[in-house]
């Protein structure tokens, strides 16, 4: 079942499955085996490791796939066939754990269901961030220019007291306006080139918006 993967990989999702018994051990490979023939289908994909628990040391399952873009795993994410099969497979051996990696996968989850998909792709991310953080910086610079905020302070204490009010901001209000806005195209039940148009065009279209409203107050 464990493929040889690609050192080119550019997208892996590791999958940990906890406290698998003994005698269901037999119908979870086969389980995988399932899995491991859907996901050979879609484009992109470059192999999976598999890596059982061992004595003394390791004591949960860990599946590591691999694809050649985050675009071509959110493909394999989001598909009935991947749906199906975790929905079988949660029946007899529960939940599992994930991760995936762009560093921006938190201000994307809106709760702690560990069985959702892991996030948009990674250039929906990018794009969605700045669409939050740049009106975010702006106006926060704005505001400190107008009142003369830290006018006489150093570089570096402005740049910390800057960088961390824009962190509170974007975790704790903007992103979650951002994401809950941006839902439909963010994590679509069914990504199509449509939908991705039409919200990248929003989105753009947003970025001209804000840059000529702050052109303005500028």
């Amino acid at each position: 079942m464990t493929g040889q993967v690609d050192r080119a990989s550019k997208a892996s999702i590791v999958i940990e499955y906890d406290g698998i018994p003994g005698d269901k051990e037999s119908q979870f490979r086969q389980w995988q085996s399932e899995i491991q023939s859907g996901v050979s289908q879609f484009e992109g994909y470059l192999g999976t490791d598999i890596f059982p628990p061992v004595n003394n040391g390791q004591d949960g399952w860990y599946i590591v796939v691999h694809f050649d873009s985050h675009a071509h795993l959110s493909q394999w994410l989001d598909s009935d066939i991947r749906h199906y099969l975790i929905n079988k497979g949660r029946r007899k051996f529960g939940a599992y754990r994930y991760r995936i990696g762009t560093g921006l996968e938190g201000w994307f989850s809106r709760g702690k269901n560990q069985d959702e998909s892991p996030g948009p792709p990674a250039w929906k991310q990018i794009f969605s961030v700045l669409f939050g953080l740049y009106p975010t910086v702006m106006i926060e610079t704005l505001v400190f220019s107008h009142f003369r905020l830290m006018e006489s302070w150093s570089i570096a204490s402005k740049m910390f007291v800057n960088n961390l009010v824009s962190c509170c901001l974007l975790t704790l209000v903007v992103m979650p306006l951002v994401t809950s806005l941006l839902n439909f195209w963010l994590k679509p039940q069914r990504s199509t080139a449509k939908i991705n148009l039409i919200g990248t065009l929003l989105v753009f279209i947003g970025y001209g918006l804000m840059i000529s409203i702050f052109h303005f107050f500028s």
